[in-house]
């Protein structure tokens, strides 16, 4: 009896620890691609990695793009100058921006310790902008940065991997042209303006 009852609470355990992992990865595309928030996400995301493959600074195969402060200054002025036709920042609205995106927040003299090279933000130049610090990037001129989700995966409560085809239009121009994927972990955070903050990216050329 003794024998039959470990056998049963051995299998028991299997179970709890098996059925938890499997619910965790479901393929939740069809729930989620129409997510409003998600959505938004991902366009603003893709557009970010596919500008980063347009100046060349992608080599070919996987990219895991390291959320350091400094990037994370760099997406969230990225972020504004695309979305939000805002090119001139304060420390303040940098501070909010990168909180809402990444649920944590960046403070601005991150910039001090990091080559302007790597930056999309810098310090601002009074003739162009009153605000401390401006866009330094380029943009996208007559090129439209598209995307479409592929696929969604939940990892775990309110965590799920987001599978993106980067894609490129041209004004006046039909079709598109396919720019790599990009892959986001995300998490639901309602404290987010925009729904969801991120916690990796990764991008394949």
């Amino acid at each position: 009896m003794k024998r039959k009852m470990m056998a049963l609470l051995t299998a028991m355990l299997l179970l709890v620890s098996v059925v938890p992992v499997n619910a965790a990865a479901a393929n939740v595309t069809r729930k989620m691609s129409g997510d409003r928030d998600l959505k938004q996400v991902s366009r603003m995301f893709a557009a970010y990695t596919t500008a980063m493959n347009l100046s060349g600074n992608v080599s070919d195969g996987q990219v895991d793009i390291p959320l350091n402060g400094a990037n994370q200054l760099s997406i969230g002025a990225f972020v504004r100058y695309n979305y939000k036709d805002d090119y001139g920042f304060t420390a303040k609205e940098l501070k909010k921006e990168t909180k809402n995106l990444f649920g944590k927040a960046v403070k601005a003299n991150v910039l001090k310790k990091t080559a302007q090279a790597d930056l999309l933000v810098c310090a601002s130049d009074g003739a162009f902008v009153n605000e401390p610090y401006m866009y330094c990037g380029g943009d996208f001129s007559d090129c439209i940065p598209q995307y479409k989700i592929k696929k969604v995966v939940q990892l775990g409560k309110n965590l799920y991997q987001v599978q993106i085809q980067n894609k490129m239009g041209i004004y006046g121009e039909k079709g598109s042209e396919d720019m790599g994927k990009t892959i986001l972990k995300v998490k639901k955070d309602k404290d987010s303006s925009y729904g969801y903050v991120v916690k990796e990216i990764t991008y394949q050329k």
